[in-house]
């Protein structure tokens, strides 16, 4: 008995001398043996009905340029103090009429998903006009502001790799002159003119990692999602296309990845898991998903996260129009090295 309580004080004594040297063994560190990924974050769904009041209530208490940059309620998954998932953030902003948010720029990239109103977005000097279901991207340091001109609420997702960059003490960001707004240099949409129709123009092909293209009109990607459909015979379940940059084919950004599915009403989608962590905001119609063998409803607006490696499906309601689903991934951040993993079941 001696023998064992000496072994297990010179035990404790070696534990706490590595402590001291500010090193920790392997052996008693959790998970360095897991035969696959234990992530950290859980499922979870953020419902426009329930957070639009707090958004007009927001609108109503906190002023736009004195108390804030952005008017902005961002997703916090339920299992981390900030983030929707361990590489991205997601939520709802708001312009209202009348309204504008001054120009700055920041190292982490973003991507606008329009919901609700009409305005503009714009980006290093070009004006983009954002209609509900439209894609906007703001790359990594680019000036970007807000004008609401119109007369109702602009709203729509904002989508952030800020995580990520923050993971890699990256991030930098910069207010621009004056704290004003930026002036135009092009025409509206110069981009989408120049980009948007699966043509790009002859010469010098632009020095950047993201898409020149600025704007994926959600008209446009309906067109898509109907062709598609036609062709392949209104697959069972579904049909989805990839927003892509359109000289390179590759993801919309470095680091963000996004799509969009058309799932008819009553039917559902494959089984599967990945090691990208995904967004989804619903676009149109209801429905509900299994996320880790458990059920979450949806309908139009809301949004919700499907951490990575977890098997999901998505179930379109029978009463709904044809669901349209939205999705932003981290997979650029994993393929690059290797790391994107993918299974259907």
């Amino acid at each position: 008995m001696t023998t064992v309580d000496n072994r297990t004080e010179s035990r404790a004594d070696f534990y706490e001398r590595l402590a001291g040297a500010h090193v920790v063994p392997l052996w008693r560190v959790p998970g360095t043996d897991a035969p696959e990924p234990e992530p950290a974050e859980v499922p979870h769904v953020w419902c426009w009905r329930e957070l639009i009041p707090l958004m007009e209530e927001a609108g109503r208490t906190i002023d736009l340029g004195s108390e804030a940059e952005r008017r902005a309620l961002n997703g916090v998954n339920p299992a981390r103090r900030w983030g929707t998932t361990h590489t991205m953030v997601a939520g709802y902003q708001l312009v209202l009429p009348g309204e504008d948010a001054t120009a700055h720029r920041h190292t982490p990239a973003a991507i606008r998903l329009m919901l609700a109103g009409r305005g503009h977005t714009i980006v290093e000097g070009e004006p983009l006009l954002m209609e509900p279901g439209d894609l906007v991207l703001t790359p990594g340091w680019t000036w970007h502001d807000h004008r609401n001109e119109g007369d109702e609420p602009m709203i729509w997702l904002d989508g952030l790799d800020v995580p990520f960059v923050r993971g890699l003490n990256a991030q930098f960001y910069e207010d621009f002159e004056g704290k004003r707004m930026q002036p135009l240099r092009v025409p509206e949409d110069d981009s989408v003119a120049r980009y948007g129709a699966g043509t790009v123009p002859a010469g010098p092909r632009p020095e950047r990692a993201h898409s020149p293209l600025m704007k994926y009109s959600y008209a446009a990607t309906l067109e898509s999602l109907a062709r598609l459909r036609e062709s392949e015979g209104d697959p069972e379940h579904g049909v989805t296309v990839e927003h892509t940059n359109p000289l390179t084919g590759g993801p919309v950004m470095p680091t963000l990845a996004c799509a969009t599915q058309l799932l008819p009403a009553g039917r559902r989608t494959l089984r599967r898991q990945h090691t990208s962590s995904t967004v989804f905001c619903v676009t149109r119609g209801s429905g509900h998903s299994v996320i880790g063998g458990r059920r979450y409803d949806w309908e139009q607006n809301d949004f919700f996260v499907v951490p990575s490696w977890t098997w999901y499906e998505h179930i379109a309601a029978a009463d709904s129009p044809d669901v349209t689903l939205f999705s932003m991934s981290d997979r650029p951040m994993l393929e690059p090295f290797g790391l994107y993993r993918e299974q259907v079941g």
